[in-house]
C-alpha cells in the first residue's frame, strides 16, 4: 500500500515509519523538516508539511494522488507559541481526513489519546477527541488508536519520569494510587500495521495498553529502582496542591509538567487489554520484561540526575548576570568603579558611560537568560563577553590573578558553565 504518515519524526511516528517498510508499505513522510528523518530508503519519500498551515481539505488533496491509507501521529504534549491543541490535533487532521475520503483512500489510522471520551476535560484530550469524531463520520474504514502512556527508547515522558524517579522523596498527587497501563513504542507500531492489514476490518476504537495496570507510586519505586538507587521516600500531595506543584514546570522549562496533566493523571490511564490484544493476535509486550529488568544505561542515569539542574543553572546563570548588574549601579561605591575603570583605561565622560552602560548589559543579559531568548546565541555572546572581561581583567589588573579569594579565577567554572548550558540547549526534547 501507499500510506501517507504524518508526524514521521515524532516518537511515535518514527517506530511507526521503521516498521512500515517491513510490511512492504511505500510511505509518504511528512514532516516540517524532511532533513530531520531519522532513516530513508526507497520505499520513503519525504514530504515538507506545516501542520500549522494545513486546515483546510484543499491542502492536502494535492499530496493524496495514489495514496491507499492515511496514519496520522500527529501530536504535542504542550501547547507552546507557534503550536496549539486546536490547530495540529483537531483542526488540521480533521482536513486531512476530509481530504482522504474526497480522494479515495481506503483506510485511515488516527493515533488519539486513552482518556479522549466523552469524560474528557483537559484541553489536550478534548482537541483529540474532535479529530477522533471527525474521523468517525467518515463513510470509510478507520480506527482510532488510543494509547496510553507509551515508552521506549526516545520518549519524551521517560526523561521526565526518570527523573521525578530519581529524586530523594517522591511526592505524589494523592498518595501516587492512579491506575496507568504504559504501552511499548514497537506495540504502538505493530497495531498501527495490523490495522492497515486488509483482512481487518475498521470502523474500531482500540484502547493501546500494556498487560496490566501499575500504581503512578509504584511506576516511580520501579523506575529508581532501574536506576540502580535504593527506594525513595514519599510525600503525599493533596490533589489541589500537586496543581500548584505543576504550575512549575512553565518556570522549569518542562511541558510535560502541567496542570492539565495532572488532571489526567488523576482520572487514570488504564483500560481492558482484550481489544489491543485482539488486534496484535498476542498479548501486548510486558512493562516488567521490556524496562524494568532492563539495567539503564550509563547515560540514561546521568540524564535522570541532571534533568533539573538544566533549569536550575539557567537561573543561576541569570542571577549572576542580574546581580552583577544591580551591584554595579545601586550597592558597590561608584568612586571605586571609577578607579577600577581608570586602572584598564577607561576615564572621564567614558566612565560613567560604561559604568552604566555595563550595568544595563548585565542586567539585560540576565532577563534574556530567563526568558530563554535565542538561548544557543546568548550564550555564545555570554561566553565571549565574560572571557572577554578575564582577558582585560587579567592584563590591566594582574593583582586579581593572583588574590587568594580568586575573584577573577572563578570565571573558569563559570565559562564551563555556560558551554554546558549552550549544549543543553541545543539538545532535542
Amino acid at each position: 500500500m501507499h500510506i501517507l504518515l504524518t508526524g514521521a519524526t515524532g516518537f511515535i511516528g518514527n517506530a511507526v515509519l521503521r516498521a512500515l517498510p517491513r510490511q512492504g508499505h511505500r510511505i509518504t513522510a511528512c514532516c516540517r523538516h524532511p532533513a530531520d528523518l531519522p532513516i530513508a530508503g526507497p520505499s520513503i519519500k519525504p514530504l515538507s508539511v506545516d501542520f500549522n498551515a494545513a486546515a483546510g481539505v484543499e491542502y492536502w488533496l494535492p499530496h493524496l494522488n495514489g495514496v491507499d491509507a492515511i496514519v496520522n501521529c500527529v501530536g504535542i504534549i504542550a501547547e507552546s507559541g507557534g503550536a496549539s491543541f486546536a490547530q495540529l490535533h483537531a483542526r488540521a487532521p480533521a482536513a486531512l481526513f476530509r481530504a482522504g475520503a474526497q480522494a479515495g483512500v481506503k483506510k485511515i489510522v488516527q493515533l488519539s489519546a486513552l482518556g479522549a471520551d466523552g469524560r474528557a476535560e483537559s484541553a489536550y484530550h478534548l482537541s483529540k477527541k474532535a479529530a477522533d469524531d471527525a474521523l468517525r463520520a467518515l463513510p470509510l474504514d478507520w480506527f482510532v488508536l488510543q494509547p496510553s502512556i507509551v515508552y521506549g527508547d526516545g520518549a519524551q515522558s521517560s526523561g521526565l519520569f526518570h527523573a521525578l524517579a530519581a529524586l530523594p522523596l517522591h511526592p505524589l498527587p494523592d498518595g501516587g494510587r492512579q491506575l496507568l497501563q504504559p504501552i511499548h513504542v514497537d506495540d504502538v507500531a505493530a497495531a498501527v500495521c495490523r490495522c492497515l492489514v486488509s483482512a481487518v476490518a475498521g470502523q474500531k476504537t482500540v484502547a493501546l495498553v500494556g498487560p496490566e495496570p501499575i500504581a503512578y507510586a509504584d511506576w516511580l519505586q520501579n523506575l529508581r529502582r532501574r536506576l540502580g538507587k535504593p527506594p525513595a521516600a514519599t510525600c503525599s500531595v493533596p490533589y489541589r496542591y500537586a496543581l500548584l506543584l505543576a504550575g512549575l514546570g512553565k518556570c522549569l522549562g518542562e511541558p510535560i509538567l502541567n496542570k492539565d496533566n495532572v488532571a489526567m493523571l488523576s482520572r487514570g490511564n488504564s483500560a481492558d487489554p482484550g481489544p489491543v490484544t485482539e488486534l496484535l493476535g498476542r498479548p501486548p509486550l510486558s512493562m516488567v520484561s521490556q524496562l524494568f529488568e532492563i539495567p539503564a544505561s550509563q547515560a540514561e542515569r546521568w540524564h535522570a540526575a541532571l534533568y533539573f539542574m538544566k533549569p536550575l543553572l539557567r537561573f543561576s546563570i541569570a542571577l549572576v548576570w542580574l546581580w552583577s548588574g544591580i551591584t554595579s549601579l545601586l550597592f558597590y561605591p561608584h568612586e571605586l568603579s571609577y578607579r577600577l575603570l581608570a586602572d584598564t583605561g577607561v576615564s572621564g565622560l567614558g566612565a560613567p558611560l560604561a559604568l552604566y552602560g555595563l550595568a544595563a548589559l548585565d542586567i539585560a543579559l540576565g532577563l534574556a537568560t530567563l526568558a530563554r531568548f535565542r538561548p544557543r546565541d546568548l550564550l555564545l555572546w555570554q561566553f565571549c563577553i565574560v572571557l572577554g572581561y578575564s582577558l582585560v581583567v587579567a592584563f590591566c589588573l594582574p593583582e586579581f590573578v593572583y588574590h587568594p579569594f580568586g575573584p577573577l579565577l572563578k570565571n573558569i567554572p563559570f565559562l564551563m558553565c555556560l558551554l554546558i548550558y549552550r549544549q543543553l540547549e541545543g539538545e532535542k526534547p
